[in-house]
């Protein structure tokens, strides 16, 4: 058995955006970078910008939210492991379709 990972796209893109929050902020950053030390003998230097693309940001602030996610609780892996081997695990069917439904049903309303 084997998955298909489709590259992303701007419609996907769009819909993550909608539930990491607003990218609309366009940041910009100073052409002349401050490393710490005076350029008394450098000449004057014109402000350059960069304008990120909403990819880019969206990017960003994804990265920036999975480094704040919490990390694996083993103890509660080890308990539904255990559970599942002696087959003391009890998977609820119609909550499972429930959420999965509740998924679609708000992917479908941001677009």
């Amino acid at each position: 058995m084997s998955n298909r990972i489709d590259p992303m796209d701007q419609g996907m893109l769009g819909k993550i955006d909608n539930k990491v929050g607003d990218t609309k902020a366009t940041p910009k950053v100073d052409g002349a970078a401050d490393n710490g030390k005076e350029r008394e003998s450098a000449p004057a230097r014109t402000s350059e910008t960069v304008e990120l693309t909403s990819s880019a940001r969206l990017l960003q602030r994804l990265d920036k939210t999975l480094a704040d996610t919490q990390e694996i609780d083993l103890a509660r892996v080890e308990a539904v492991k255990s559970a599942i081997a002696s087959g003391d695990y009890k998977i609820d069917a119609t909550k499972i379709a429930d959420a999965i439904l509740r998924s679609d049903s708000s992917l479908d309303s941001a677009r």
